[in-house]
């Protein structure tokens, strides 16, 4: 979904079959646009979280997957 005062998208949905086992329950993923997703990964960590995922480059911009302390996992997302 477009966001209707700025650029850029607000929310999106995908069919995710084809790279997630038979398994895995429908789920919905959160990312958060930040500026610098090394020093936010830092700050998760510092605040008692941790890395799911280390930070990539994807042609969707830098993405990294964090959790709270409590195991909440989370997304960052910049570019």
């Amino acid at each position: 979904m477009a966001n209707p005062s700025a650029e850029g998208e607000l929310a999106g949905i995908m069919d995710a079959k084809a790279w997630l086992p038979d398994d895995v329950a429908s789920h919905w993923s959160i990312y958060w646009a930040v500026e610098d997703v090394a020093a936010t990964v830092a700050r998760v960590k510092a605040l008692g979280g941790s890395v799911v995922m280390d930070a990539e480059d994807t042609p969707y911009g830098t993405l990294a997957v964090v959790a709270d302390p409590a195991g909440a996992q989370f997304k960052l997302r910049h570019g």
